[in-house]
């Protein structure tokens, strides 16, 4: 018992040292959403408590004042060690992995087996209705002929409210869509990135024009043109196994001279294009600008999206 014991203790502490790694080098958030790092941390403390309590059964073992407990059940482990092998093996291997492994940034090599999103109003859930998908009536509503363009029949201006139509699964987006419209440049920022893009998405006809400016890493999929590329970030809801690629599609000359995960600042107008027979928002690009990788990659909800004013 005492070797059980003691693998116990090696393979709790060998995590908690591994937490304490990751908050010390300021990269836990590589792998978690920071309103996740609290409970994480707190979590280096029980695996801590709970290593040194092996530890301690270890000693009382060696000195023959351990008593195991008087009951029906058996608690002696498997004497296969064959089985044993398997079963500490399973959480040494990401033990070690976890230590001799760099912790890198996610980019356009993860970006193509997770499948880029271009189309930000997906991100809309409904509850089901038939056969009609969220995306189906999110496209709907961007499709409407009030959410056509600023003028309604080629003469008479539409009202904000006709321009942006909204349900009650939207009606924070048509809110924050109006605000966006009343500026001359729309900065797309980390903080309202994804909400910023599902916008934009959703009510494309009136932002068609629009000067934006977008920053992220470079992402090209094979049925792109050469003058072509994808601008991205990936969006981390609680861990690094849940975050998706999302972007905008950006279309310049000279594409072919920014190689992929290169880090940009993008200014350009939205238009509108086809790409794999569905219709994308595009950036026209007419200003790029190398920038160094962030301090934090990611982006992640805004969970005060609708509640503030």
């Amino acid at each position: 018992m005492i070797f059980h014991y003691l693998i116990r203790g090696i393979i709790l502490s060998g995590f908690a040292f591994l937490i304490v790694y990751l908050t010390k080098s300021d990269q836990l958030g590589l792998y978690i959403a920071p309103r996740m790092e609290t409970y994480v941390k707190l979590s280096a403390v029980g695996l801590y408590a709970a290593a040194v309590y092996q530890f301690y059964l270890v000693f009382r073992t060696w000195s023959g004042s351990h008593v195991e407990p008087d009951c029906d059940c058996d608690h002696t482990p498997s004497p296969s060690i064959m089985k044993n092998t398997m079963i500490y093996g399973l959480f040494l291997l990401p033990l070690c992995l976890g230590f001799l492994l760099p912790n890198t940034v996610m980019g356009s090599t993860l970006a193509a087996k997770k499948g880029m999103s271009l189309n930000g109003s997906v991100n809309i859930t409904r509850p089901a209705a038939g056969n009609t998908s969220g995306a189906d009536q999110a496209a709907q509503i961007s499709e409407t002929p009030a959410g056509a363009g600023i003028y309604n029949g080629g003469s008479t201006p539409q009202s904000a409210d006709e321009m942006f139509p909204s349900d009650v699964y939207t009606e924070s987006y048509a809110a924050y869509a109006k605000k966006l419209y009343a500026q001359d440049s729309i900065e797309v920022t980390e903080k309202q990135f994804i909400e910023t893009l599902t916008t934009l998405d959703l009510y494309r006809q009136p932002f068609l024009g629009k000067q934006v400016v977008l920053s992220g890493f470079v992402y090209r999929e094979p049925e792109m043109s050469s003058s072509q590329f994808a601008l991205s970030r990936f969006a981390m809801n609680c861990c690094s196994a849940d975050a998706l690629p999302y972007g905008l599609m950006v279309s310049y000359m000279q594409a072919e001279k920014y190689k992929d995960d290169a880090w940009l600042k993008i200014t350009g107008t939205l238009e509108l294009t086809q790409y794999n027979g569905n219709p994308v928002l595009q950036i026209k690009a007419s200003g790029l600008e190398n920038i160094p990788a962030p301090d934090s990659p990611y982006v992640y909800p805004d969970y005060d999206f609708g509640f503030d004013s």
